[in-house]
């Protein structure tokens, strides 16, 4: 049971004004995310052909990736996949702003790879490496020529051990 201990007749661990303010801080709340999220909708709107020109400037990668990508879901989970892809065109201005940081994000892992010196190809940067072919001997008894097997061990049967007797086992029984 819970106890809620009050100081001159007034409760001291609720928000002011009950439960009837709290549920119109919520609406508050939601309405004012509503009017958010909308006005990036619409600026998003009138940006985003630009954003996707810039995302394809900055690294054309992404598009075939993120294809590559939806197509791997299509086959291993086609609800999630096309639920995706409605979801896209749907809210295609927010999708444009999810392409346009993918770039950005591709091109600062291009950036950080060169700076930390990883090369892009390294079977080109290292060409062939020489080798020097040893010869190999068989181990002693087994002959190649003739295919055969040494024969395994014969190893004794293991006996079972004797179980002791139990003065209890008579009572279960």
């Amino acid at each position: 049971m819970i106890y809620n201990y009050s100081y001159g007749g007034r409760n001291l661990n609720q928000f002011p004004g009950g439960g009837l303010g709290c549920l119109i801080f919520l609406v508050l709340l939601v309405v004012g995310g509503y009017y958010i999220l909308q006005g990036l909708y619409y600026l998003l709107l009138w940006a985003a052909p630009a954003l996707l020109v810039l995302a394809l400037i900055i690294n054309w990668r992404v598009f075939p990736d993120t294809i590559k990508s939806w197509l791997k879901t299509l086959e291993t989970n086609p609800l999630s996949a096309l639920l995706s892809l409605a979801l896209a065109v749907l809210v295609f201005p927010f999708f444009s702003l999810y392409i346009f940081l993918k770039a950005i994000g591709y091109r600062k892992m291009e950036q950080l790879r060169r700076q930390f010196g990883e090369p892009e190809n390294p079977r080109e940067s290292e060409g062939f490496v020489e080798f020097e072919e040893l010869e190999s001997t068989p181990k002693k008894g087994f002959d190649r020529e003739g295919g055969e097997l040494p024969e395994p061990p014969i190893e004794p049967e293991k006996q079972q051990p004797k179980k002791d007797q139990n003065p209890y086992d008579s009572l279960f029984n």
